[in-house]
């Protein structure tokens, strides 16, 4: 049997490991699907050539941070419209995610520009 600081010691050590492959999967199957919406579900001319580059989950799964980039450029779209209009999609964005994935808990979703992809600098980190 064991005592209650091998169990304290086990708990803690859950929470510092890298993701696990189920993670993975959902990060790449979140940002697959989203390319897929953003592609042809999105009528907002002002996210045209919007394209996800990476998701990152937090640990527990609640949030998910959503790289994103313009394959082509949109002069007449400043990055404060487009971090607006991707607001005002997000709750359909959501609802749409879950139906297509089938997730019991569909992680609240927040946009950042990638920089790397852009040639910037490191990604930060979700919290």
């Amino acid at each position: 049997m064991g005592n209650y600081t091998d169990t304290k010691r086990s708990r803690r050590s859950r929470r510092d490991h890298t993701p696990g492959i189920r993670s993975l999967r959902l990060e790449e199957l979140i940002r697959e699907e989203m390319n897929l919406l953003l592609e042809s579900e999105i009528t907002d001319p002002n996210l045209d050539g919007v394209r996800i580059t990476t998701v990152s989950l937090s640990p527990d799964g609640a949030r998910a941070r959503l790289f994103y980039t313009m394959t082509y450029t949109n002069t007449e779209t400043s990055s404060s419209k487009l971090e607006a209009s991707l607001q005002r999609a997000t709750g359909f964005l959501r609802r749409e995610l879950c139906d297509a994935l089938s997730l019991k808990r569909t992680p609240e979703m927040r946009f950042a520009l990638d920089v790397a992809a852009l040639g910037g600098g490191e990604d930060e980190e979700i919290s």
